[in-house]
């Protein structure tokens, strides 16, 4: 943009972190450009210093606003499943013993997810893994211990899934009309992987709330 924003009246003395940040999206980033969550940042902040601001700077703000990409238009117009609300499968596939999941993230997030096997009596192994997701489209891959004969399902959990009290389930189906989830060894076999897919996310959202509040580390 052709200046720097500068709220008139209270100037740039008492400038806050968010003015900051504001005026280094609104320097650094053309409109068409930013990111959703750089919209959303720019617009929120608009709403409350429209009246501060000069009329020239208004109209650059403006401007800026109505060449960035709408934060309305972020939802994909279609999905499988909601992993939570702001994260979302738009497709999957399972070919050669993997999953292949497409999903679309409005915000950075990290997601869990546990293999659901056609387990039987004894004991065994299956895949869990968590995949770091930036914002909009991603693939993940997921290599599991079945192979092509086996019924697998695959669990996700997020932070915000946690506390939306829910969390999706993938599968590749069962043949068996008496108890769908057989091959997923019965209903036990498949709820077990969802239990274990929220427990490690879980565990995995306490580790960082404990190096955020030790300060060891800033997620």
């Amino acid at each position: 943009m052709g200046g720097e924003i500068v709220a008139a009246d209270n100037a740039t003395d008492n400038a806050t972190d968010e003015d900051s940040d504001v005026h280094s999206i609104l320097d650094r980033t053309a409109g068409e450009n930013a990111s959703y969550s750089q919209v959303e940042v720019v617009d929120d902040w608009y709403n409350e210093e429209a009246d501060n601001l000069s009329d020239d700077d208004q109209q650059d703000v403006e401007a800026w606003l109505a060449e960035a990409p709408d934060p309305a238009d972020r939802l994909p117009s279609e999905y499988v499943r909601a992993i939570d609300s702001e994260t979302h499968i738009t497709d999957w596939e399972f070919r050669n013993g993997e999953f292949v999941v497409h999903v679309h993230a409005l915000e950075e997030t990290t997601v869990t997810m546990a293999e659901s096997a056609d387990w039987e009596e004894g004991s065994g192994e299956y895949r869990t893994m968590s995949e770091d997701l930036s914002e909009g489209n991603n693939t993940v891959y997921v290599d599991t211990f079945a192979d092509e004969s086996d019924g697998v399902a695959l669990s996700f959990a997020t932070e915000l899934s946690m506390e939306e009290q829910r969390g999706p389930y993938i599968s590749t189906g069962s043949e068996a009309a008496d108890d769908p989830f057989q091959h997923f060894g019965g209903t036990s076999g498949l709820f077990s992987g969802v239990a274990m897919t929220t427990l490690l996310a879980a565990l995995a959202a306490g580790i960082v709330v404990w190096q955020e509040d030790s300060g060891v580390v800033k997620a």
